[in-house]
């Protein structure tokens, strides 16, 4: 009951703080601007994420009052939140240098993983193998951030995407008996919901660097603690957000091999490439949500051990790459037209 009812109140705060977001972003003139990389026509205010953000931090505010909060952990998760959701501002109000963006995030993301270190293991001396994970943890953040960022290109795509990552990672913490954690992330879905009002085709306002660069970095974070503190396996984290991994990271390396300027805004993402095929942002949209949907199931059935670990790797290797593959197809057809 707790659950529904901070879903529903998540749902309509974020519906109301994007309206006046909304407001704010059209009076300062803080616009998306079309450009040839873009998949929009009009100039659109951003900065929307933010209503999902504040939602966020006001269920983590209200989860440390829980039974058996783990206090130390909910202030990290929600610092570096804010911190990443911070940053997200600025650049999207003053865009921001790569390098200064980029450092500043390696900042927040080392801080972070070094605070969950701590707290699993406050007496441990510094090792190999500590820095190994301290190493590894930021780097997961960073590109978990970035990659969110990178996907947030079309019209409700982020917001059904933190919709069943969301709900998702709620159930499986309110399971696995972390109270707080589940409430945060129903808050998110929630919000999402709130938020996807404003966002979908046609789109009245955009996520922003305030929106997809936290909520990449709160969802990186989560998984490093169900999987250091719940033993939920991180596989299942990585097939639940594996349509946003696979087409970052595969588009990502096919412009490296090319040599072109990575880092750049471009319109090779699939999801994009899939629009300029002819489809409608709402389709390509709901496709990632009924495809979200089928992963999530598939990541659920493995941590109740129902499908083994290389059976859910297959199944997901075989999703993705039937629809890269059906995606390049079209793509490729049309433009040969």
């Amino acid at each position: 009951m707790l659950i529904l009812i901070v879903f529903l109140a998540s749902m309509l705060l974020s519906l109301v703080l994007t309206s006046q977001v909304r407001h704010y972003a059209m009076a300062q003139d803080l616009l998306d601007i079309p450009n040839d990389r873009s998949s929009h026509t009009l100039p659109t205010p951003r900065g929307g994420g933010l209503a999902i953000v504040i939602v966020l931090l006001l269920a983590g505010v209200g989860s440390l009052f829980l039974p058996q909060a783990r206090i130390s952990v909910l202030a990290c998760l929600l610092l570096a939140t804010l911190a990443f959701s911070v940053l997200g501002w600025q650049d999207d109000k003053h865009d921001l240098s790569v390098s200064a963006r980029f450092l500043i995030q390696l900042l927040i993301a080392a801080f972070a993983s070094g605070w969950l270190i701590w707290t699993n293991a406050p007496a441990l001396t510094i090792s190999f193998a500590q820095i190994a994970v301290l190493l590894l943890s930021t780097i997961w953040i960073v590109w978990m951030a970035n990659l969110y960022n990178f996907m947030d290109g079309i019209d409700g795509i982020s917001a059904v995407e933190s919709l069943i990552l969301g709900a998702t990672t709620s159930y499986w913490f309110a399971v696995s008996g972390a109270h707080s954690m589940a409430i945060i992330c129903i808050a998110v879905a929630g919000a999402s919901v709130g938020y996807m009002r404003w966002n979908w085709s046609p789109a009245m306002i955009f996520m922003g660097d305030v929106g997809s660069l936290a909520l990449g970095a709160f969802f990186a974070i989560i998984a490093i603690v169900g999987t250091t503190g719940l033993n939920i396996p991180f596989l299942a984290f990585l097939i639940l957000y594996a349509v946003y991994l696979a087409d970052t990271g595969v588009t990502l390396l096919h412009r490296v091999i090319k040599r072109e300027k990575w880092w750049q805004a471009h319109r090779s993402h699939f999801y994009q490439r899939a629009v300029q095929s002819g489809f409608s942002h709402a389709q390509v949209s709901l496709s990632v949500m009924l495809i979200n949907i089928v992963l999530a199931l598939l990541a659920s059935l493995l941590i109740v051990g129902m499908v083994n670990a290389t059976t859910a790797i297959v199944v997901t290797m075989v999703i993705l790459i039937s629809l890269m593959f059906l995606i390049n197809s079209r793509f490729n057809n049309i433009k040969s037209k």
